[in-house]
């Protein structure tokens, strides 16, 4: 009996019509607009980003959280304080602890923007600003058995991409860890902005060596002050279970990232062993966050449509979360207002979440 084959959702889109079973894709994205000072002392812009102009996205109740920089263009976000945190519940089964950030969020979609000053070059001409694109190639599959999923390319891994392109400030310098990293494409974005990168994934059907490829190839992308590793981490070995190199490692990692890895009950259950052992184990950690899109199937026991793989994982984790009866960590639903800076359907089941220790 032949192996059921998947396909991402993402190649449904234009960009993705070719029928080739192994392609290398051009994913375009537009640098964010951030202004800086030339030597001649005049601004400039280190590029133009564009804000996807779809309907508001519903975000789920579980937890909300403003997008970190867009209330605020000074504010920074090296720390992990969130403001004020109102609490808020309504699927009591599960029973999450849950927060949201959601009149922060609201207030800083509401907010005024002044008309841009209008700048002129020395002969009077107005400067016009136009986006500074890049390109990141990769090479991967459009079709896989469900256990080489991680060989294809997913919509949460542009979401989360998009994320680190909108607070590059926040990701600058630091040490970042990615979890399930397929083909590679967010550890790509994140070593733009980070001192290192640990890319890392189960090595099988020549992963690891497709995401060396893929670092290789885009390695004129990436900081000059970055270091990328490419590593096994596999969730189903315990922390203990590490070598002692990539312990060493991950003792520097500040921020751990993870995009579409929340599919199978199975692997839910091992990631969630993963994070709350890194959140256990790793001194310098600050946040972890996790891009998914919720898929919706239509049960007899519910009557209505549901995304069982994603309410599994909300459970798992809150029975985790509250193993000794106090919750040790909470999670944020990060509000989804920042731009769309890669071409692809931001669509409104992307979710992109954030855990934190509860004290912060």
């Amino acid at each position: 009996m032949a192996a059921l084959e998947v396909t991402s959702e993402l190649y449904a889109e234009a960009e993705f019509t070719s029928k080739d079973t192994d392609a290398i894709s051009k994913f375009t994205f537009v640098y964010p607009n951030r202004r800086v000072t030339s030597t001649n002392g005049l601004k400039e812009n280190a590029g133009t980003s564009v804000m996807d102009k779809r309907s508001p996205v519903k975000m789920p109740p579980a937890v909300r959280e403003t997008s970190e920089e867009s209330f605020t263009e000074a504010a920074s976000y090296e720390s992990d304080d969130e403001g004020s945190v109102a609490e808020y519940s309504e699927d009591e089964d599960i029973g999450n602890d849950v927060y949201t950030d959601d009149e922060f969020c609201k207030s800083s979609t509401k907010q005024e923007t002044k008309p841009a000053a209008i700048e002129y070059d020395s002969d009077g001409d107005a400067v016009v600003e136009r986006p500074r694109k890049g390109t990141i190639e990769i090479e991967h599959c459009k079709s896989t058995r469900l256990d080489l999923v991680g060989l294809q390319i997913w919509r949460g891994a542009l979401l989360l991409a998009d994320y680190i392109l909108h607070n590059e400030r926040k990701f600058r310098n630091s040490h970042i860890l990615e979890l399930g990293s397929g083909v590679g494409l967010t550890s790509i974005v994140a070593s733009m902005y980070a001192r290192e990168v640990i890319c890392t994934d189960i090595d099988i059907g020549g992963l690891l060596d497709l995401i060396r490829g893929n670092v290789q190839l885009n390695a004129s992308l990436s900081s000059p002050h970055c270091r990328v590793n490419v590593t096994e981490l596999d969730f189903k070995v315990s922390y203990q279970d590490y070598p002692r190199e990539l312990k060493n490692q991950l003792q520097h990692v500040q921020y751990v990232i993870a995009a579409d890895v929340i599919y199978d009950d199975n692997i839910t259950e091992a990631f969630v062993r993963t994070i709350v052992s890194l959140l256990l184990e790793l001194p310098k950690l600050k946040s972890i966050y996790i891009a998914l899109e919720k898929r919706y199937v239509f049960t007899l026991e519910d009557m209505d449509s549901v995304a069982p793989c994603y309410d599994y994982f909300l459970q798992y984790f809150q029975k985790r979360n509250s193993r000794f009866g106090v919750n040790r960590w909470k999670l944020i639903n990060v509000c989804m207002d920042f731009p769309r800076y890669f071409e692809y359907d931001k669509v409104k089941d992307l979710v992109l979440l954030k855990i934190c220790h509860a004290g912060k």
